[in-house]
């Protein structure tokens, strides 16, 4: 997600059985893309989740403040649940998530991602910019999702690669984008920098890892995301359940150049190994590819890209 803006979880099949070959080093290819069909909504659907069991599809709608028309915009998130592969009955917006009952206040709620516990990630921007708000400075929010409604809501601290212990983030390094593993136990994360643009100057991946309840940055996250990391924009990064397979979003260019955003794979053959070989998924082809979310089994590949000036969902087969 680049920020512009200033039910019921199920037994998997296989529960916590990751799907086997995924660490493998066999090329990656997925194929036979279709636009995913949410019926009961209409209008931008962006930054889609998958739930492990196929069954619930989250996104949030136009993560910018101003809608093409010109009227204003606010970001919440929504879900639909699973008819088919590519089609999902609307069931509304996630309650707990929206700050709508905040007058004047169109910020942005999106990203969502949920563990095998029912603990839901995602961010939120309301009160980013307020010094006197004990969430100053944090983006990253996390409560307990059931049935459409998330309760016990709480903000988690600024995340940042080799910060030093106690020095506290400044204000434009903002944590944009989050994906917590189906375990619960590690949390992917996107450290952002914005200065005076609507796009961040810098995005990068990194990881933390839950120790009593707190999530700590992986003092080995920069070697781990060597060769994801790069001078362009990476964000959006979605891990698959064997902890094997990362896939995320590569923005190259500038705002004065224009950006090509792809979605890229990175694989390793053991989780304590750093993520390499990463490759383009060249079938996947559009304007704006983003946000990938690949499922419980790796065999399908959720992601959105715009279509006649609208954000559309749209997945993938593995081959």
């Amino acid at each position: 997600m680049l920020i512009s803006h200033s039910i019921l979880i199920m037994s998997c099949t296989n529960d916590d059985n990751p799907p086997a070959d995924n660490g493998s080093l066999k090329p990656i290819v997925f194929e036979n893309p279709r636009q995913v069909t949410l019926q009961g909504y209409s209008g931008d659907a962006m930054e889609p989740f998958i739930s492990k069991d196929s069954n619930i599809l989250f996104f949030n709608n136009l993560n910018g403040d101003m809608l093409p028309n010109g009227g204003e915009n606010d970001t919440d998130i929504h879900y639909a649940v699973r008819v088919d592969d590519i089609t999902f009955q609307y069931k509304g917006k996630v309650f707990g998530a929206s700050t709508d009952e905040i007058s004047d206040n169109n910020e942005l709620e999106g990203v969502p991602s949920l563990d095998k516990n029912g603990k839901i990630y995602f961010i939120r921007t309301l009160d980013y910019l307020n010094a006197q708000s004990p969430d100053y400075l944090s983006s990253i929010f996390m409560g307990d999702y059931s049935l459409g409604a998330i309760t016990n809501l709480k903000s988690l601290p600024n995340l940042k690669m080799g910060r030093p212990n106690g020095e506290s983030p400044v204000a434009g390094e903002l944590n944009f984008d989050v994906e917590i593993h189906y375990d619960g136990k590690q949390l992917y994360f996107v450290e952002g920098f914005f200065s005076v643009n609507p796009l961040p100057d810098k995005a990068d991946i990194g990881i933390a890892n839950e120790n009593n309840g707190v999530f700590e940055v992986d003092p080995d996250s920069r070697k781990l995301f060597a060769e994801v990391n790069t001078n362009a924009l990476e964000y959006a990064p979605s891990i698959s359940t064997d902890n094997l397979e990362l896939y995320f979003t590569r923005g190259i260019g500038s705002l004065e150049t224009g950006f090509d955003f792809g979605i890229y794979v990175a694989k390793r053959s053991s989780e304590s190994d750093p993520w390499g070989n990463v490759k383009r998924l060249e079938n996947i082809t559009g304007e704006f590819l983003e946000a990938p979310s690949i499922s419980f089994n790796g065999k399908l590949l959720y992601y959105h890209r715009k279509i006649a000036d609208e954000f559309k969902i749209f997945v993938a087969q593995r081959k």
